[in-house]
Order: structure tokens, then sequence, then C-alpha cells
């Protein structure tokens, strides 16, 4: 930059030095070529600084992906195993036969078949669903009107509530997938309730069916 901005200095010293002499219009042209070397390395520079901060973003953004990606393949070789070992003929017919005799005599019996599928469509252990309607409304005893078996909230405040039963059980499977990943325990679903003994109740539950 220095010597850029002395060009038109280094210019007239060379006149001088070979005998010549520079009018004023070729100094002041001299002074002009030289600060508009300067304003062009300064936009180059610009430029390069830019250029150097989209590389660095473009890096930073290639590696997020890489590990977005990473965690997606976990997240649906996860899921793939659940599902396939959820979905063998033999533990589906024991799992519905498990969950109905669980919830027998209650506002969910028969709901079975419900649960079981939900529960391999959101990828989660299939008795986690029962389980919880048990703690939060005695299976379906309280809040029958509502369809409102898991002790969920509206998005605006209030209670959330279905239209039939197994709305409501597809609905909690997919909310709990989308929270909570693909769940095999209460213990794995911090945040759905504020009882510190939430989680060991629905565990016992869980042993239960």
């Amino acid at each position: 930059m220095i010597i850029l901005t002395s060009i038109w200095v280094t210019v007239i010293v060379m006149a001088v030095f070979l005998g010549m002499r520079l009018s004023d219009a070729q100094i002041k042209e001299a002074k002009d070529e030289a600060n508009n070397h300067k304003r062009e390395i300064k936009l180059l520079r610009g430029q390069n600084r830019a250029l150097s901060s989209q590389v660095r973003h473009l890096k930073e953004t290639s590696k997020t992906l890489d590990q977005i990606k990473k965690k997606v393949y976990q997240i649906n070789k996860r899921r793939s195993s659940l599902v396939k070992w959820a979905a063998l003929p033999e533990r589906g017919g024991d799992w519905i036969n498990r969950i109905d005799r669980y919830l027998a005599a209650t506002p969910l019996s028969g709901q079975g078949r419900t649960f079981y599928l939900s529960a391999v469509d959101a990828g989660i252990e299939p008795r986690l669903m029962p389980a919880i309607a048990m703690i939060e409304s005695g299976a379906g005893r309280a809040n029958a009107n509502s369809n409102n078996f898991f002790g969920r909230r509206a998005v605006r405040g209030g209670w959330a509530s279905w239209t039939t039963k197994e709305a409501a059980i597809n609905n909690q499977g997919q909310y709990i997938a989308k929270m909570w990943g693909h769940a095999t325990n209460p213990y794995q679903m911090r945040g759905y309730a504020t009882s510190p003994v939430w989680k060991g109740k629905v565990a016992t539950q869980m042993a239960k069916i």
C-alpha cells in the first residue's frame, strides 16, 4: 500500500534523475493513476475477505450437514431395527393381546391393536403409550369426553382434545416420536410431566403389560 501510494513520487524522482521535467498535468495524471491502483487493491482485498468468509461458511455448513446426515442415519437405523422387531407376526399378536388384557375393564378396552400399530408406525415401545394413559387418565376413566388420555396440553392453552380414541392414540404416537425420538422407556421423555415420580410410575405400569 505504501509503495502504491508513492508511485507518483517515484515517477517524479525518476523523471528528475533522467533530467526530465514533468508538467503539472503529468504529475496529476501520475497521482490519479496511483490513487486508482489504491482503490483497485482495496476493492480486491475486500472481495477476497468476502470470499474467504463464504468459504468458511460453506465448510461449516458442509460439516453440519454431514453431522445431520449421520444423526438421521443412526435414527433411521434404530427405528428400522425397532420396527422390524415389533412388527414380527408373533410379536404383534402377543403385544396386542397383552395390551388388551392390561386395558380390560377400562374405557380403552379393545384398543390394543390401535396402540400397537401406532407404536410401530412411530417407532416407539408398544407398552409406553398404554402405561402413560393409565397414569394420566386411568386409561380413559378421566377426560373421556375429550379423549385426552395422555394429559396433553393444547398448543394455545387448556387441554387438548380429539374426536375419537383412535385419533388420540395415533396422535400420541407421533407426538412422542417427534419430541423424544424412538423412545423405549419414560426415562427418555424429559419434560413430559413435572412430577419427579412420573417416570417411575410409567415404568411400573409398563412392567405390568
